[in-house]
């Protein structure tokens, strides 16, 4: 009997060790999924610090932008020629502040007036590259014009009269330098004073004894003072100058006009507008029905 007893001791004292080992495995196991929930989480803050590197790669894609206009801007320095180019080309030259293609056009209306065109018998020659308006009466109105046109050729001129049921004036002076598509107007600068800011600070020429004439600037020196007639009604009339040059002159009556640019898309001269301010703004913004 006493072997008996000895053997049911020890078997009973593992089994409660068992038990108590099973019960606590459980409840450790309870708060291990509340960890996971965490650690799912935590990706979402990963995620976010991915996105950073991205917002720190957009300063090094700009910091290489500068770098690269850099280049042009050096590489565009050393030409010689380029200042010169500048000088006579459109890059101080503002957009026409007016519709100046309504003078041109026969039968645009301006209130009471409708615009007549006249192509004038006279050719105006060109024999260098660039043009000049003045007064012929006045030396000191002598303009010459910034933009070059061709040379070696005859251009055609176009009158454009303001006429009423009463009355007629000229309105428009249109000098052909070229044939090309028109892509858009211009305001004519002069070579001497400064370019034009604003569109109320334009260059104009002065007239004052109520004659404007077109003539091709020679060497960019004004020819004195010339004879003219008396104006008399719409009429243009043909001047010499004392070189051989020959000017074309319009009555336009006392003022100060502009001047506007014809530009085709290659940026080259077509026509020559010279606005002899017939219309009130008033007359301007009027529109036929």
């Amino acid at each position: 009997m006493r072997p008996r007893l000895c053997y049911r001791a020890p078997v009973a004292k593992p089994k409660v060790v068992k038990q108590a080992k099973a019960r606590s495995v459980p409840r450790a196991a309870k708060p291990q999924p509340k960890t996971k929930t965490k650690v799912k989480a935590q990706p979402k803050t990963k995620a976010k610090t991915k996105a950073q590197p991205k917002t720190k790669a957009q300063p090094q894609a700009k910091a290489k932008a500068p770098a690269a206009a850099a280049t042009p801007a050096a590489s565009a320095a050393p030409p010689s020629s380029a200042p010169a180019v500048e000088a006579l080309g459109p890059h101080d030259e503002l957009p026409a502040p007016r519709d100046i293609p309504r003078l041109t056009r026969y039968g645009e209306r301006f209130g009471p007036y409708k615009i007549d065109t006249r192509m004038l018998p006279q050719q105006l020659p060109i024999g260098s590259t660039a043009l000049a308006l003045f007064d012929p009466a006045d030396p000191r109105s002598w303009r010459v014009l910034e933009r070059p046109v061709i040379s070696g050729g005859n251009s055609r001129l176009m009158l454009s009269v303001a006429r009423s049921d009463d009355r007629q004036r000229a309105a428009a002076l249109l000098v052909y330098v070229g044939h090309t598509q028109i892509s858009r107007w211009t305001v004519a600068s002069h070579r001497d004073p400064q370019p034009p800011r604003a569109a109320d600070a334009l260059p104009r020429c002065p007239v004052t004894s109520g004659w404007l004439a077109v003539v091709d600037a020679g060497d960019g020196a004004s020819p004195g003072a010339l004879d003219v007639p008396a104006p008399a009604g719409v009429t243009p009339v043909e001047l010499s100058l004392p070189d051989g040059r020959r000017a074309i002159a319009v009555p336009c009556g006392k003022g100060a006009y502009a001047a506007y640019w014809a530009v085709d898309p290659a940026d080259k001269a077509v026509c020559l507008v010279v606005d002899f301010d017939a219309f009130t703004q008033k007359e301007w913004k009027a529109r036929p029905a």
